[in-house]
């Protein structure tokens, strides 16, 4: 400030860069022992942005700022990785977004094979399922209503025992078999209903 008598010392004015914000990231969601493209939109990203994770079996690459709205990144997930709700972050010489979240799933089921592959009407069945990722919860799901499924045990991550119930007026033939988890639905085996002997 100056006046008639003189200036005063100077006073420090910084001026700060705008707000760093990270709305969304698309998709936010992977499985494990995937690689994972990723969008990060906000605003006010600037070069050399990185992107964090709370995640320690998430390992982020490829880190491109598209624009000031816009970064891209590759996500790669450890088979290992823990799974549920992980915060994800960007930083700038500015600053730390507040966070967004990207949840790790476990990935989905396989079934491979069904032992036995075959039944006759009228007849409770045991079966054993053999895949991989299964998990505590899974169901199992056969196409022919003839047929109910009971006493579903997750053995381990590979193997499912089940009864198959087999009404006496089943329909014949080949029925789809699955196996459902929280992250999705195997491809089908085939389970076939014959007419008793």
């Amino acid at each position: 400030v100056t006046i008639s008598g003189g200036t005063s010392a100077p006073v420090v004015f910084t001026v700060n860069p705008p707000a760093l914000t990270l709305s969304t990231i698309t998709p936010a969601i992977g499985v494990q022992g995937a690689t994972v493209p990723v969008t990060l939109t906000g605003t006010n990203f600037a070069a050399g942005a990185t992107v964090g994770t709370s995640n320690s079996g998430i390992a982020v690459g490829a880190v491109t700022v598209v624009s000031t709205t816009q970064i891209t990144a590759t996500f790669t997930i450890a088979a290992n990785a823990t799974l549920g709700a992980a915060n994800v972050t960007v930083t700038i010489s500015g600053g730390t977004s507040a966070p967004v979240v990207f949840t790790v799933n476990p990935p989905p089921p396989t079934l491979s094979t069904i032992a036995p592959a075959t039944g006759v009407r009228g007849a409770a069945v045991p079966v054993t399922l053999t895949g991989a990722n299964f998990v505590g919860g899974a169901t199992v799901a056969i196409g022919n209503t003839g047929i109910t499924v009971g006493s579903v045990t997750v053995v381990s991550t590979t193997q499912i025992t089940a009864t198959f119930t087999i009404a006496a007026n089943a329909t014949l033939g080949a029925a789809n078999v699955t196996v459902t988890t929280s992250a999705g639905t195997s491809a089908p085996v085939v389970f076939t209903v014959k007419p008793p002997p």
